[in-house]
């Protein structure tokens, strides 16, 4: 009993680390249109387990830092029961 709990915990924990904007993240930007004067990337899928768009699009920002993305363009959402996806294009811009 104590190693399911163990195991809910760290599970818990694990998934919520990745949809915590990092603190490079908070520098890329979301554009509504593509950008012109920008390079692309590459593509990105930001997913949450539980469901939340916000924390989806938190994983899709933290994933396009890591890239050296300066932004991104949501491509489209995708709602699958309690997992929500975001895919989008990442962009470096001078």
């Amino acid at each position: 009993m104590k190693l399911l709990f163990l195991l809910l915990v760290v599970s818990a924990c694990s998934s919520n680390k990745a949809s915590q904007l990092h603190q490079a993240s908070k520098n890329v930007e979301v554009f509504e249109n593509v950008p012109t004067d920008c390079n692309v990337v590459g593509k990105i899928e930001g997913i949450n387990k539980q469901g939340s768009k916000e924390l989806a699009l938190n994983h899709a920002l933290n994933q396009a830092a890591d890239m050296g993305a300066t932004g991104i363009v949501v491509n489209q959402e995708v709602p699958n029961g309690n997992k929500m996806s975001v895919h989008a294009t990442a962009y470096r811009c001078e």
